[in-house]
């Protein structure tokens, strides 16, 4: 059971509503609380803190399951849109070894791009991750127009991911393109945002494609 399934489970046998609960977590309104369900976003740890106060629950209860097998939406990439696009970013994400060496994708010089249907990647990075099966890959990053939080020559450590914790980078597709951004909830908006430029959207015109896990440059 996922974390949305499990705080709509708690709803449910509380007799509580969204907007109770954003009450009793201290937010200003419903609007997060759906995005938690819908796994658009996940809680950070003080708003695990308060949902195990709120549902009289451990912590524990709200982290990822160990013993049991998550559900689709956990551990697989979802499409959210039926295009070739999304499709084949996926079969390009899925020919990567997980649990191996990481896989460089693509080098990326301008703030949007694009990515490649298929390919085999000409270069591996000596870093493994414990992404829990879940597909991982690299990108170069050829300027700070591409990712200013990288310097040039770094590499950007992707995991596949359909959720992402408000505040955080991400890899996303937007207007048929690619790009790396920081997302933050506002209301039933997200503000995509680099350090010197922010835009709001709505939730419907991205699609968050895999969640940044660091940054790598190569030892000389």
């Amino acid at each position: 059971m996922d974390l949305g399934q499990k705080i709509e489970k708690l709803l449910k046998l509380t007799s509580m509503t969204k907007v109770e609960l954003a009450k009793k977590l201290g937010l200003k309104d419903s609007s997060v609380i759906s995005h938690w369900v819908k796994n658009r976003f996940k809680p950070d740890r003080k708003n695990l803190q308060k949902l195990s106060v709120a549902f009289k629950k451990p912590i524990s209860y709200f982290e990822e399951d160990s013993n049991e097998n998550n559900s689709q939406t956990e551990n697989s990439f979802e499409i959210r849109e039926g295009t070739t696009t999304a499709k084949s970013l996926y079969e390009l994400i899925s020919a990567l070894p997980s649990s191996k060496h990481i896989g460089v994708a693509l080098e990326i010089q301008g703030e949007f791009f694009d990515l490649p249907y298929t390919f085999e990647p000409e270069e591996f990075l000596p870093v493994m991750f414990d992404a829990k099966n879940k597909e991982t890959f690299a990108l170069k990053i050829n300027s700070k127009i591409a990712c200013p939080w990288a310097e040039k020559g770094e590499f950007a450590l992707f995991v596949s991911s359909e959720s992402v914790q408000s505040g955080k980078i991400a890899l996303i597709r937007y207007k048929n393109r690619y790009a790396i951004k920081k997302l933050t909830l506002d209301g039933e908006d997200i503000i995509l945002s680099t350090p010197n430029k922010k835009i709001k959207v709505s939730q419907s015109e991205i699609i968050i494609v895999a969640k940044l896990m660091a940054f790598y440059r190569r030892p000389y």
